[in-house]
């Protein structure tokens, strides 16, 4: 069992290096390698330019639930007779348009007008999006969708699309966030003084500083090599990126069981245009917007690829059990550190209205 899940995440690792390095920084859109992109669509031909920075198709991370997607969206664009001969799906993967910080504010203004994206995405328009993927207040992906449906973050979706990004479906969660060590961690209290490269979000580094250790920020391309050199002594992240980019095992082999924050993922699209996009307005004969966006007859609201994730998770943790280590859980430290981290961001989200804490509390 152990070899064969070696052999499969072995495979997996090789895609995720090429996905984690892909990104590059914003160029001018040229459509490089696709000669019909300066090419303008027939009348009456609906165009999507669909941007991303790694390349398609994708096996790890949030390229499965891409994939799927995609393949789905592919699939009804070139067969359903609503679609045929109607409609131009273009995808320029590997950043030849933008990187997917880049493609956020693009998709939003409409020079292309599909991507992905995750609320660290869209806090650039409103700051309460940060508190989804803040360390301590989202429990699980099951109470973060709960979130999204309460009164104040169905407002702030609805607003954000007001700005030009319209949520089509959420595909999941891409990975736990935990913390990882090269010293054995069997309390809180051992976290203090060491050194622990963080990704991104002055609540992460807040929350590290609450719990004694001394927060690093360092690109991704840096990380093995402070790890080598003993600059950090512990990481931030995701089992994928433990395992496959990063290969913690050799170096931080302890892992604190304990969701420091989730990593969901949306497939999106520019308001503008999908509102361009010919309906029918009758949903016994839908037309290509109904089939796109529609609550009911939408294809991207018929898929759920969330359960992909929790199952990939789960393979993930097994794997690290058999080849590093687990510190031992407490329920007493495991709430202590929410608390911690929660009271460590007090400060960033006090300008923000609490009705989006309330929210967050009580879909709990």
């Amino acid at each position: 069992m152990k070899k064969a899940l070696f052999v499969l995440l072995s495979i997996l690792a090789v895609v995720a290096i090429v996905v984690v390095g892909c990104a590059k920084p914003a160029a001018t859109p040229t459509g490089e390698g696709t000669p019909a992109a300066t090419t303008p669509p027939k009348e009456g031909v609906v165009e999507c330019k669909f941007s991303v920075a790694g390349p398609m198709w994708l096996d790890a991370a949030e390229g499965f639930g891409l994939n799927a997607y995609m393949a789905m969206f592919q699939a009804l664009v070139e067969k359903h007779p609503k679609f045929k001969d109607k409609f131009v799906l273009k995808i320029y993967d590997k950043a030849q348009l933008y990187n997917m910080n880049d493609a956020q504010t693009a998709l939003a203004s409409g020079a292309i007008h599909m991507t992905y994206g995750g609320p660290h995405y869209f806090e650039q328009w409103n700051p309460a999006w940060a508190l989804l993927e803040a360390p301590g207040i989202i429990d699980n992906y099951e109470h973060f969708m709960r979130v999204l449906e309460t009164d104040p973050f169905q407002a702030l979706t609805q607003e954000l699309a007001g700005k030009g990004t319209t949520i089509l479906a959420w595909m999941g969660n891409v990975g736990d966030v935990y913390l990882f060590t090269s010293k054995p961690i069997n309390s809180l209290s051992d976290l203090k003084g060491i050194k622990m490269r963080y990704f991104g979000g002055e609540g992460q580094a807040k929350a590290l500083a609450a719990l004694g250790a001394e927060p690093v920020f360092l690109p991704y391309t840096e990380v093995v090599t402070a790890l080598q050199t003993k600059q950090i002594e512990g990481v931030v992240t995701d089992l994928s990126g433990a395992l496959f980019f990063y290969e913690l095992p050799r170096y931080t082999p302890y892992l604190l069981p304990y969701v420091i924050s989730v990593q969901p993922v949306c497939m999106t699209a520019n308001t503008k245009w999908l509102d361009s996009v010919p309906e029918s307005g009758q949903l016994t004969d839908p037309g290509m917007r109904e089939l796109i966006s529609h609550p009911v007859w939408g294809y991207f609201n018929r898929m759920d690829t969330w359960p992909y994730y929790e199952r990939q998770g789960a393979i993930m943790m097994q794997f690290w059990k058999a080849s590093a280590k687990v510190s031992p859980y407490n329920e007493d430290d495991a709430k202590k550190l929410k608390q911690v981290m929660v009271d460590a961001q007090k400060s960033i989200f006090a300008k923000l209205d609490p009705k989006y804490m309330q929210a967050i509390d009580s879909a709990r």
